[in-house]
């Protein structure tokens, strides 16, 4: 029996049953002659959609990190059914919302020396799930919910838990964290807001940032807005960031982040030997990240954004040569000793900095979100010591009001021994939207 199939269904099942309440309620009629009864004091509100898309990757047969396909094992061909639903209930100052997200994923992997090997995996995720209690100014908020801030696009530096949270991957879903918070406002346009996060495993799995409890000071003006993030792991380092954004007329928007912390470890080159290629340092260096960013609305409603990112955590250009160097002994390596020579691409791979370089430079262009018929955008990004990137195309159209398609095409610059290019080439992706309800 498919447990997990069963779990899939059930979840669904009662989340459908739950956003159907409204609608049946209003179908029910009142009988003759008897008065109406008062409507009820819970505002029920939801959403369902079904997301159907294929994906073929150009997975790089001569990669130096990962040759014929063995160490990272990349689908070249991936089909998805991705079910997002959403549901919101509120009554006075409470409001309890969830949203779920349920998938179904098949996938074809070609390895070298190896048969294809297909895959099938159904997931279910609970993306939110949290109580909201309003009070005058003061909100509470206890569950999973998504705890991300900032007006950055490319990374967010200011923010110890979503460093990356999704904003340039149309298809992204991102997941909340465990938190218990309070946000209230002190003083006018200063707002303060604090709590703690129980757990990150939604979002970072291997590293489980949770058991932090974190500060965000707020300064709210008629142009700007101004933070101050403060956070404290437990066994951990400490977290100082903080964003500021200004809007100087209708079409600009000029923004900064900056953040400082310790990673859970950095990867290193080992020295000569018979042992590892790398050795694992923990905890890593304190670093520091910023960013600087713009934005500008053309009359069309079409937006243009500049944003340029200095990552301490990663490797310095003389850094990335050794990295390199060694990920070349360890290539050759594997043809001689498999075991030590894939293990140790195997760690190059996953213990890699965040970001390998240290500076990078994001450029998008996007059309008038306010039109619904059709909405596209481009985007680019490129690391400035090797000179690598990444062009990414999206667009969305829309056939009728509850279907719509969608593709994206992503395209890598640089050889295999640069960060955008030491992976796959090129990646394309066609799928519809059916919005349920």
């Amino acid at each position: 029996m498919n447990t997990g199939r069963i779990r899939w269904r059930a979840v669904a099942w009662a989340v459908a049953m739950v956003l159907a309440q409204p609608a049946m309620a209003q179908e029910s009629a009142t009988p003759e002659g008897e008065a109406p009864e008062a409507e009820p004091s819970w505002r029920l509100s939801g959403s369902g959609e079904a997301w159907v898309y294929g994906t073929r990757n150009g997975v790089l047969s001569t990669s130096l990190l990962n040759p014929g396909n063995r160490v990272a094992a990349l689908p070249r061909d991936l089909g998805l059914l991705d079910i997002r639903l959403n549901g919101r209930a509120e009554e006075g100052p409470l409001a309890l919302v969830g949203s779920v997200r349920l998938t179904s994923q098949r996938s074809l992997t070609e390895q070298a020396a190896r048969p294809d090997r297909r895959d099938s995996d159904d997931t279910q995720q609970v993306g939110q799930a949290f109580v909201r209690y309003r009070q005058g100014e003061g909100v509470l908020t206890v569950g999973r919910e998504l705890l991300s801030w900032g007006p950055a696009n490319f990374r967010s530096p200011s923010n110890p838990f979503y460093f990356d949270a999704g904003r340039t991957n149309p298809l992204a879903a991102t997941p909340g964290v465990d938190v218990l918070r309070y946000t209230g406002q002190v003083a006018p346009g200063w707002r303060v807001g604090g709590g703690y996060v129980l757990s990150t495993s939604q979002i970072t799995p291997a590293t489980d940032l949770g058991h932090s409890s974190w500060l965000k000071i707020d300064k709210q003006g008629e142009a700007h807005l101004a933070s101050l993030v403060l956070s404290q792991q437990r066994g951990g380092s400490t977290f100082v960031g903080g964003f500021a954004q200004w809007t100087p007329d209708d079409a600009w928007l000029l923004y900064g982040e900056v953040g400082s912390n310790r990673q859970p470890g950095l990867l290193q080159v080992a020295g000569p030997g018979n042992g590892p290629l790398y050795r694992w340092q923990q905890p890593a260096p304190r670093s520091t990240d910023a960013l600087l960013g713009a934005s500008y609305t053309l009359e069309s409603g079409h937006v243009l954004i500049g944003e340029w990112l200095h990552s301490g955590g990663g490797y310095s250009e003389a850094g990335q040569g050794a990295y390199w160097a060694q990920a070349g002994r360890a290539n050759s390596l594997a043809t001689q000793n498999p075991a030590l020579g894939y293990a140790s691409l195997g760690q190059a791979l996953g213990q890699a900095p965040r970001l390998l370089g240290r500076d990078y430079l994001w450029l998008g262009l996007q059309s008038n979100p306010q039109e619904s018929g059709l909405y596209w955008r481009a985007e680019y990004s490129t690391q400035l010591a090797d000179h690598s990137g990444q062009l990414l195309l999206y667009g969305e159209k829309n056939f009728w009001r509850q279907l719509s398609g969608f593709v994206v095409l992503s395209r890598t610059v640089g050889g295999v021994q640069t960060e955008f290019g030491s992976l796959v080439r090129s990646r394309l992706t066609v799928g519809v939207k059916l919005f349920v309800f």
